[in-house]
C-alpha cells in the first residue's frame, strides 16, 4: 500500500496519517460511514455488479432457472424449512409463503434408476412423484396400501403401521424422523384420503387409532 500511495506529497501525507495509531481509528470510522452512505453504496453496487458481469454469474443462474423451471421465490428443494418453522397462525396469515417442494435431482434420478432396475414393477407405473413432501409420501402410501397383505378381507394400515412405513420402508429420500413420525403419519394419511377418495377410506379403530384402508377404485 505504501508503494501505491507514494505518487505525491498528499498521498504521502495521507499514508502518514493512516499509520498514526491515534488517527487510524478515526479515519477507518469515517471510511466506514462513507461506505454506508448513498454515495458509498453506489460505488459498492457498481463494483459488485461489475464483478458479477465479469463472471457472468447472473446469466448462469438465469440459465439454470430457465432450464430447471424452478424459481427461488416459489420453489424449495427437499423441504420448505421456512414454512415448517411457521406456526399455524402465521401459515393462515401468509399462505402465499408456502413453496412447492421438489426432490433433489440426484434423489429423483436414484429413484428412477431403482424403478427401472426392478423388473417386478410395470414400466408404465408412475415412479417419480411431484408436489410437496406430504403429497409425495401420500402417493407412495397409496401404492403401498394396494400391496399390503389382506387382513380380515381388507387391505389397511393403522397410524402406527404408517409411522413404521415412513420411518423404515418408504424410499429413503422421503423417510421421516422418530421425533416427527406420529404427526407426519397422520398428515400423510389425511392427505392420501384427500387425494384418492375413490380408492381409500380413513376411519378409526376401537383403540381410536387412525386407520387407512385401500378399497381400489369404486
Amino acid at each position: 500500500m505504501g508503494i501505491l500511495l507514494m505518487g505525491s506529497s498528499k498521498e504521502k501525507q495521507f499514508l502518514d496519517l493512516w499509520n498514526d495509531p491515534e488517527l487510524k481509528p478515526v479515519i477507518e470510522n469515517q471510511i466506514g460511514k462513507y461506505l454506508l452512505s448513498d454515495a458509498g453504496k453506489s460505488i459498492i453496487s457498481d463494483v459488485f455488479y461489475s464483478m458479477l458481469g465479469n463472471t457472468r454469474l447472473l446469466k448462469r443462474v438465469g440459465l439454470l432457472e430457465a432450464y430447471t423451471g424452478l424459481d427461488i421465490d416459489s420453489h424449495s428443494v427437499g423441504a420448505d424449512w421456512e414454512w415448517e418453522e411457521m406456526n399455524s397462525l402465521e401459515r393462515e396469515m401468509y399462505p402465499e409463503n408456502k413453496k412447492i417442494v421438489v426432490q433433489p435431482l440426484n434423489a429423483q434420478l436414484s429413484l428412477l434408476s431403482e424403478r427401472i432396475n426392478d423388473a417386478s414393477i410395470p414400466i408404465l407405473k408412475e415412479t417419480v412423484f411431484s408436489g410437496n413432501e406430504t403429497e409425495i409420501r401420500a402417493r407412495f402410501l397409496k401404492d403401498h396400501l394396494s400391496e399390503v397383505d389382506m387382513r380380515n378381507g381388507k387391505r389397511f394400515l393403522t397410524s402406527q403401521e404408517v409411522q413404521k412405513y415412513l420411518l423404515h420402508e418408504i424410499t429413503e429420500a422421503h423417510r421421516t424422523t422418530e421425533k416427527a413420525a406420529r404427526k407426519v403419519a397422520n398428515d400423510v394419511m389425511r392427505k392420501a384420503f384427500e387425494m384418492f377418495p375413490e380408492s381409500l377410506i380413513l376411519t378409526k379403530n376401537k383403540r381410536r387409532l387412525n386407520v387407512i384402508e385401500f378399497l381400489g377404485k369404486r
